[in-house]
């Protein structure tokens, strides 16, 4: 089972993301679960969401506390996402440039896993009332590193949304940028491309998948 908790702020697109991931892993056949948690729900509040991923059924209901990916989609809730926990082999994925994520992999002595959503969403004009669309390459990102689907499956997906507005190909690229551009900042080997993560550890089994 592969298992992903996602930090980030109301507006930002978490709850979304997870629901795509988990769409993206349930079109090729894998069991997923999906869903969020809120605490005071309104806009730019802190929010949790959460994905499992699995080639056998699912039976945990409970929010995933220790991920094997810990997604940081707003760099100021980092320090909080490591509080509240991470396996030991886990990835810290963080929605910042390199200056940043240096600065973080510093801080928390750990290798940090980042890409700059924010960045490619402004430089491609994805917007929605007001807010940079992190979630479009953050989609391609957390579905290569968890295995959870193929690009091929991810932008079929992605393709029936942005069919209802004019800058779809916007939304495509953005989805690759997400899948082929994530970097690693930290004292494991330095700078560079990380490969994705599709074999996961499937001994923690379950039962009835929640679907999207």
């Amino acid at each position: 089972m592969f298992e992903i908790r996602v930090h980030g702020l109301g507006g930002q697109g978490a709850v979304t993301l997870c629901t795509w991931v988990a769409q993206a892993g349930y079109s090729v056949d894998k069991h997923v679960q999906a869903f969020p948690f809120f605490g005071a729900e309104r806009r730019g509040a802190p929010v949790k969401a959460f994905v499992r991923i699995d080639d056998k059924p699912i039976d945990l209901r409970s929010q995933v506390y220790h991920p094997d990916l810990l997604v940081v989609m707003s760099p100021d809730l980092t320090g909080l996402a490591l509080s509240e926990g991470i396996t030991p082999e886990g990835r810290l994925l963080v929605n910042a440039g390199s200056e940043l994520a240096e600065r973080f992999a510093e801080r928390f002595s750990r290798d940090v896993y980042y890409i700059d959503a924010t960045g490619i969403a402004l430089d491609l004009g994805l917007e929605f009332d007001g807010m940079p669309m992190v979630n479009l390459p953050l989609l391609g990102t957390l579905a290569n590193q968890s295995g959870a689907a193929p690009l091929e499956s991810v932008l079929e997906i992605i393709h029936s949304i942005a069919s209802k507005r004019k800058n779809s190909e916007a939304y495509d690229t953005a989805v690759k940028a997400g899948w082929n551009g994530v970097q690693i900042a930290g004292d494991g080997g330095g700078t560079g491309q990380v490969p994705p993560d599709g074999d996961f550890n499937t001994s923690r089994t379950g039962v009835t998948p929640i679907e999207p």
